[in-house]
């Protein structure tokens, strides 16, 4: 899934990927290797960067010692689900993000990490789920029941499939949505617009977000950039 629009006079094209998906390493790396844009962006911060590189995660000790238990225990819980996924479907999460890095810079492209820092995502999400919210959510991932653990065939992995996802996902924890999806949109299209604002010249963006920002970051964008317009 992948949508192109302008941002002033800079052409972004947005991938949204299926982080456990083998067709979405695919596209990713067609688009980067056909288009060599100017800047790669993905959605990750650079300690979950060079974790999934090495291989190196952090521990639940040491989660818990920098962030507290409740940071920790959510933190390990949502690893878990994501790699189980990506265990059935044969792609360890986070697979397409590095892909997006080595073909951005086999291709000459700067590389740019625009995701908010993991540990304050989970912090605020700890903050503003309600008590009801987080036992929903241990109790569903256990038993299998989230939204985020959902059988996905490749065959409707779409733009309306990843929306009624969300609508789920919305209902099953609000405010799980509002830090997890909502706050990380903004951080997201905030970093991308202010990257283009200090572009010496016209430049080529591929972004590379989950399926589950795709909509929202565009949205935002545009927003941007029909602003931008009516302010000249």
């Amino acid at each position: 899934m992948r949508r192109e629009l302008r941002v002033g006079p800079h052409h972004v094209t947005i991938i949204g990927t299926g982080h456990v998906f083998k067709k979405s390493i695919a596209e990713v790396r067609t688009v980067i290797d056909a288009q060599r844009p100017t800047y790669v962006c993905v959605e990750l911060d650079v300690n979950r960067y060079h974790a999934l590189r090495t291989g190196e995660r952090a521990t639940f000790g040491d989660m818990m010692r920098h962030h507290g238990l409740r940071v920790a225990l959510l933190g390990s819980l949502l690893s878990m689900i994501q790699s189980e996924i990506g265990e059935d479907f044969g792609v360890m999460p986070g697979t397409e993000m590095i892909t997006a890095v080595d073909v951005a810079r086999d291709v000459g492209a700067d590389v740019h990490f625009i995701d908010r820092e993991v540990s304050v995502t989970l912090s605020r999400l700890v903050g503003k789920m309600t008590f009801r919210e987080k036992v929903k959510t241990v109790v569903g991932a256990l038993l299998s029941l989230t939204p985020l653990k959902r059988d996905v065939p490749v065959s409707q992995f779409d733009e309306s499939f990843v929306e009624q996802l969300l609508r789920e996902f919305k209902r099953f924890s609000p405010h799980a949505f509002e830090v997890l999806i909502e706050e990380r949109n903004i951080y997201m299209a905030r970093y991308i617009v202010s990257l283009l604002s200090r572009a010496a010249e016209p430049a080529t963006l591929v972004v590379v977000v989950g399926a589950g920002h795709l909509v929202g970051v565009v949205s935002l964008l545009e927003a941007e950039s029909h602003g931008g317009q009516n302010n000249t």
